[in-house]
C-alpha cells in the first residue's frame, strides 16, 4: 500500500512539473512571437520620396513637373513642403541653416527625434541676450539632435535619408517659416546633387 501511495505522489509531482515546463514553453514561445512582432515594427520602410512627392504635389493641386528630378517651390508650400518632409525622415536629417528658433519647423524636428531619426544641424551660435534661441538649442540636444556652431553660415540647406535635398532662402524661425516672408527654393532628388549638399553639410559638421 504505501509502494503504491509512494507511486501515486511521484506521478502526481511527474504530472505537475510537465504542465510547470508546459507552461514555460508557451510562455517562452510567445515573448518569442512578441519579440518578433517588435522588430518587424521598429524596422523603419524606405520612403519612396517620388511617390511621396507626387502624392504631396497632387494633393497641393500643384502642376510642376518632376521630370528632370528638380523643382521649385515658394511661399505656403515651400513651407509646408519642408515640415511635411521632416516628419516623413525615417534615418538622416541633415541642416544647415544660420537661424535656428522656435517655429513649426524646430517643432517638425522634435517630433522626428522622438521616432528615432538621426538629425545633425550646423547653425550660429546664439548671442548673449539671445535666451529663446539658446533655450530652443537646449530643447533640440535633449532630444537627441545634434548642433554644431559656425558662426559665418549662411546656407539653408535640408537634405533628408541622403534622396532629397531643399535649397531654399527660408530660416528656421517664425519670421521666415509659415509664410511670414516671401521664401521661395528649389527641391531635388538627383542623386548627385543630393550627395553634393549632403557631403558639404558634414564637413561643416565634422570640422577641418
Amino acid at each position: 500500500m504505501d509502494c503504491q501511495k509512494t507511486f501515486a505522489s511521484h506521478k502526481g509531482k511527474n504530472r505537475e512539473t510537465n504542465q510547470e515546463l508546459d507552461l514555460v514553453s508557451g510562455v517562452n514561445k510567445f515573448m518569442r512571437g512578441v519579440s518578433h512582432i517588435i522588430k518587424e515594427r521598429s524596422v523603419k520602410k524606405e520612403t519612396d520620396f517620388n511617390k511621396w512627392t507626387a502624392d504631396w504635389r497632387s494633393l497641393k493641386k500643384l502642376d510642376f513637373s518632376m521630370e528632370n528630378k528638380h523643382f521649385f517651390l515658394r511661399g505656403m508650400d515651400l513651407d509646408d513642403f519642408t515640415k511635411q518632409l521632416i516628419r516623413m525622415a525615417k534615418e538622416t536629417i541633415l541642416i544647415a541653416n544660420p537661424f535656428i528658433e522656435n517655429c513649426y519647423l524646430t517643432d517638425a524636428l522634435l517630433d522626428s527625434a522622438q521616432s528615432s531619426t538621426k538629425i545633425k544641424i550646423v547653425t550660429r551660435r546664439p548671442q548673449d541676450r539671445e535666451m529663446k534661441k539658446e533655450q530652443c538649442h537646449q530643447k533640440l540636444r535633449k532630444m537627441g539632435i545634434l548642433l554644431r556652431y559656425d558662426n559665418q553660415i549662411h546656407s539653408k540647406i535640408m537634405v533628408v535619408d541622403n534622396k532629397i535635398a531643399v535649397v531654399s532662402s527660408m530660416n528656421f524661425y517664425s519670421g521666415s517659416s509659415g509664410g511670414a516672408s516671401k521664401e521661395a527654393g528649389i527641391v531635388s532628388m538627383d542623386e548627385k546633387v543630393v550627395e553634393s549638399a549632403a557631403d558639404y553639410i558634414r564637413k561643416l559638421i565634422d570640422g577641418p
